[in-house]
């Protein structure tokens, strides 16, 4: 049942081969994101939950130190606790270390998945950019020397007998570098990858969008 609902998608997707490959890229990328919006939803499930664990374990921490954060002041203070308080605290902290390689096992896999689906979907989308910002017509006009390029214009004097007579000529004489510089296609690039900070939100929790 699923292979011939496969080779209906594939029937139709050949013909959009017609509309160019960057649609065709553009409709692979919009694919992937609905083939795989299950494992964001996991993956957004898993951040959160270890970014909790995180924060509740380095809460208990200091609760063993003595030690609690003051979000007035924005710091760290002293803080004496009472023996039921210690008894409850040592309790969390165990339930929650415990579970914390679970929680890593399921938020590495659904992780990795979110990269990895964002890196394809990178490249695409810079493949994309790449062709559509192409200056395939301004290298025609620049070989075939054509005169819709601008550029210098020569006027020669012509000797007639009765009257003089100017010859204006126009001249191509710019490279290619400048008229791809003045030709610039309105393409916007595709927003680039800060790895350092999807490194550290990779260790801190944080979702990466």
């Amino acid at each position: 049942m699923s292979g011939e609902k496969l080779d209906i998608v594939m029937h139709i997707y050949q013909y959009l081969g017609y509309l160019g490959f960057t649609f065709q890229a553009a409709i692979i990328s919009d694919m992937m994101c609905l083939a795989t919006f299950h494992c964001y939803c996991i993956y957004v499930y898993a951040a959160r939950l270890f970014s909790l664990q995180i924060s509740g374990l380095t809460a208990l921490l200091r609760l063993f130190v003595g030690r609690k954060y003051n979000p007035l002041r924005g710091g760290i203070d002293s803080c004496e606790y009472t023996n039921q308080e210690m008894f409850v605290g040592t309790i969390a902290f165990t339930i929650l270390l415990l579970l914390l390689p679970t929680t890593i096992m399921y938020y590495i896999v659904f992780t990795m998945f979110r990269v990895l689906s964002l890196s394809v979907q990178y490249v695409l989308a810079k493949v994309i950019y790449i062709i559509q910002s192409m200056p395939f017509y301004v290298m025609i006009l620049w070989m075939t020397r054509s005169p819709k390029i601008a550029g210098d214009i020569l006027i020669q004097e012509v000797e007639c007998d009765s009257s003089i007579l100017l010859k204006v000529k126009l001249v191509c004489n710019q490279s290619l570098g400048d008229l791809t510089e003045y030709f610039k296609p309105p393409v916007k690039a595709p927003k680039q990858f800060d790895w350092s900070n999807i490194i550290s939100n990779v260790f801190t929790g944080k979702q990466i969008i």
